[in-house]
């Protein structure tokens, strides 16, 4: 099975170095489900700022539009282009997972709505609550805790989409097309040293009680093991 990567933002070389690319880190997330179900994945990354596409939506069985530091209602070429080319992946059934700015952009390339949080940043470790179970849910869960970092989010559902998630600041932190789109506001992938870099650098504008809170919500752990048995499960339905 190959995954197609289209990864949305340029990362500075220190913060590749340490971390890796948004790619990388969806490699890692995913990477133990081979020795856990048997299955060989390969993994492609696309630079979507760079315009760097398939060849044909075939060339993957599966895509991924990774967060990006951007919003998606920016007026830039390369939204643009990446919302047109979600379209092809959506029409043509492809199997396809949003993560954050991946959320939101399928959210607005199909008529929905998204706009900055009027709550303020959601960051750190979060709890998600499912309102409705779906098929790939297995095992199942009332709630996970998810790592995230957003202060856009999604406040009007494209016609068809189904909600599964909700947080207290997002009532639309997931949601599913038929079984060929899945959601998620939230960051599977990422890792705690990963959101306490984004809370240094954004704390400029973050008061500090949201600092304390953000980092307070830390020490706890998150599910990223039951999310990635979701997708698998998603991917492979």
């Amino acid at each position: 099975m190959k995954i197609g990567i289209l990864d949305a933002d340029h990362l500075s070389p220190a913060v590749i170095n340490k971390y890796g690319c948004y790619a990388d880190k969806f490699v890692e997330l995913l990477s133990p489900i081979q020795s856990d179900h048997n299955i060989k994945l390969t993994f492609k990354r696309y630079n979507v700022l760079d315009f760097e596409y398939p060849q044909s939506i075939e060339e993957c069985d599966c895509y991924i539009i990774t967060g990006s530091q951007y919003s998606v209602y920016e007026v830039l070429d390369w939204i643009k282009k990446l919302q047109e080319f979600t379209l092809e992946i959506i029409e043509k059934k492809q199997k396809l997972i949003g993560i954050c700015f991946g959320h939101q952009i399928i959210a607005q390339c199909l008529g929905g709505k998204v706009e900055k949080n009027t709550k303020g940043w959601e960051l750190g470790i979060t709890a998600t609550h499912i309102t409705e179970s779906r098929e790939w849910m297995q095992p199942q869960r009332d709630f996970f805790f998810t790592l995230v970092t957003h202060q856009d989010h999604v406040t009007k559902l494209p016609d068809g989409a189904i909600n599964f998630a909700e947080t207290n600041l997002s009532p639309f932190s997931g949601f599913t097309i038929d079984n060929h789109v899945l959601t998620l506001q939230g960051h599977p992938e990422f890792s705690k040293e990963y959101v306490k870099l984004i809370i240094r650098l954004q704390s400029k504008n973050l008061s500090s009680e949201q600092i304390k809170s953000a980092k307070a919500s830390l020490l706890q752990n998150d599910d990223h093991v039951l999310v990635r048995e979701w997708l698998f499960h998603f991917i492979n339905s």
